[in-house]
C-alpha cells in the first residue's frame, strides 16, 4: 500500500542520527520506489540554517547516483518577531518576546529563493508548538487552546507557496485523548484550504503507532485522513524517521504499523501518492 516516504531526518538535524548512507541503503532493501530527505529548519538562526546547507551539501554529494530520493525541508511555523530578531542577530542572545493582545504573525525559516539555491525541491511544514503567545506557561495551555492554536497554524502552512505538504497534522505536544473533541467545523476548513492550494496532507506513522495513543484514537485519526482522502486531497506517507531506534542509527520500516488502521478506513493500494512533478519547486 505504501512506497515512498516523505518525510526523514538525517544526522544533518540536530536531533536526528540517521546517516545518509544507511537510509539510502536500507529504502533499496525496504523496496521504496521514492523518498525524500526532510531535515529540521525549524528556525533563521545561524545553527539551523548551517543544518540545512550541510543536508544539501550530503544530498548533492549522492544524487547522481540515487534518481530515487528527492531534497525537501522540514519546516516549523515561527513567531513573526522571533524570525525578525534572528534575520538581524543571528541567535538568541538578547531577545526578549514582548506580549500583545493578538496572536503574532507567522514565518518560516527560508524563502523561495533560498530553497531553490539550496537545491530544495519541496517542504513539509508542520505544527510543533505554540507561536501565538510570549509565554504558553502564563495562558491557558489547556488542549482546547492548543487546538485553536495548531488549526491557526496549520491553515497558515497549507496556504503558503512554500509549503508541499501539510506534515503530522493535529500532532500536539499535550494531545487529546479523544480526536472527535476536534470540531469538525475545522476539519473542514483545513480541507477546503488544503485543496485550494492543491497541497498534501501527511499520514505520519507515529499518530498510528505511538504507545500513548489509544486504540480508538489511531481509528479516528486514520479515519480523519481517509475523510481528507475523500474530499481529493492527495495522501501522502511519512515515517519522521530520526534514526534514533536501537543500538545503532537505522531506518526501520514501520509502515504496517499503520496498514490495519489505515485498511479499516477504507484505504487501499493505489490511495498513497508520491509526488508529483508539478508539486515541486524545479
Amino acid at each position: 500500500m505504501i512506497h515512498s516516504d516523505w518525510h526523514i531526518h538525517t544526522d544533518a538535524s540536530y536531533d536526528a542520527k540517521l546517516p545518509l548512507e544507511t537510509l539510502i541503503r536500507r529504502t533499496r532493501e525496504q523496496g521504496l520506489r521514492r523518498f525524500g530527505v526532510t531535515d529540521h529548519a525549524n528556525f533563521n538562526d545561524t545553527g539551523f540554517m548551517e543544518n540545512i546547507r550541510r543536508s544539501a551539501e550530503n544530498y548533492r554529494a549522492v544524487a547522481e547516483t540515487t534518481p530515487e530520493m528527492i531534497l525537501g525541508v522540514e519546516f516549523t511555523p515561527i513567531a513573526k518577531p522571533e524570525y525578525e530578531y534572528l534575520a538581524v542577530h543571528g541567535n538568541w542572545e538578547g531577545f526578549v518576546p514582548v506580549p500583545q493582545e493578538k496572536p503574532y504573525d507567522i514565518e518560516i525559516a527560508l524563502t523561495l529563493d533560498e530553497m531553490r539555491a539550496l537545491g530544495i525541491r519541496y517542504s513539509v511544514g508542520a505544527s510543533h508548538w505554540r507561536t501565538d503567545v510570549a509565554d504558553p506557561k502564563s495562558v491557558d495551555n489547556g488542549p482546547d487552546a492548543q487546538m485553536r492554536e495548531w488549526f491557526r497554524q496549520q491553515m497558515w502552512l497549507a496556504a503558503d507557496p512554500r509549503v508541499t505538504i501539510l506534515g503530522h497534522p493535529w500532532l500536539c505536544s499535550r494531545g487529546w485523548d479523544d480526536f472527535s473533541r476536534i470540531p469538525r467545523s475545522m476539519h473542514d476548513e483545513l480541507g477546503a484550504n488544503l485543496l485550494e492550494h492543491g497541497k498534501y496532507i501527511e499520514c505520519n506513522v507515529n499518530m498510528l503507532n505511538d504507545p500513548g495513543l489509544s486504540e480508538k484514537y489511531r481509528h479516528q485519526y486514520a479515519e480523519f485522513l481517509r475523510g481528507m482522502f475523500e474530499r481529493g486531497i492527495p495522501v501522502t506517507y511519512g515515517s519522521d524517521c530520526h534514526g534514533r531506534e536501537g543500538d545503532s542509527p537505522d531506518y526501520p520500516d514501520h509502515r504496517a504499523d499503520g496498514v490495519p488502521y489505515l485498511e479499516a478506513a477504507g484505504f487501499r493500494e493505489g490511495d498513497f501518492s508520491e509526488l508529483s512533478p508539478d508539486k515541486l519547486l524545479f
